[in-house]
């Protein structure tokens, strides 16, 4: 794969049905249902949340895998990112992260699950090779819907600063992004 021929660019709502289903399929497909929301919220959101937006990963104008991040004044937050089992294991995920993160500006933030397994370690080892630091802050991912639990995170960060208030930040995604409060 060419670097030239991987693209990441945002999905503008009612442009692609097909595509669409794809990142839906991908989504329900990649992500445990305690930690997604339904995806018609998803769509919900894209039409409704100006500060909410979903990059599409394209490689030679096929569907590759997504990036789902809120857009705060001082930091981005990744919600969801994911790459379509296809083509996973392809070296997709590191290109499409470069690329995200070369056009922003602010420190990016997204939550990995604690390092328990030899999965979420990988997982954690993929996002520090990408230059994200791993915070032991405590964290609590609150639930997507009334009946599931809140779920025990930690915070990795790109770009971050010692200055950087990682109370603050929580604060923010619990009332904007889960629309959650302690």
């Amino acid at each position: 794969m060419s670097d030239s021929s991987l693209i990441v660019c945002k999905y503008l709502p009612d442009s692609n049905e097909e595509i669409v289903r794809q990142v839906e399929l991908t989504y329900n497909d990649a992500f445990p249902l305690v930690e997604r929301r339904d995806f018609v919220d998803v769509v919900y959101l894209l039409r409704s949340e100006k500060r909410f937006n979903l990059e599409l990963i394209m490689h030679s104008d096929k569907y590759v895998g997504f990036i789902t991040w809120w857009d705060f004044d001082s930091f981005v937050y990744i919600e969801h990112f994911a790459i379509d089992e296809k083509h996973r294991n392809g070296g997709y995920g590191g290109k499409a992260l470069s690329l995200f993160l070369q056009n922003l500006k602010r420190m990016v933030v997204l939550e990995v699950e604690p390092p328990l397994d030899r999965i979420k370690i990988s997982r954690i080892s993929f996002y520090k090779r990408n230059g994200f630091h791993y915070h032991t802050f405590p964290y609590k991912q609150p639930p997507y819907r009334p009946e599931d639990p809140m779920l025990p995170m930690a915070f990795m960060t790109f770009g971050y600063d010692e200055s950087i208030d990682l109370e603050m930040i929580k604060q923010t995604i619990y009332k904007h992004v889960y629309r959650w409060s302690l």
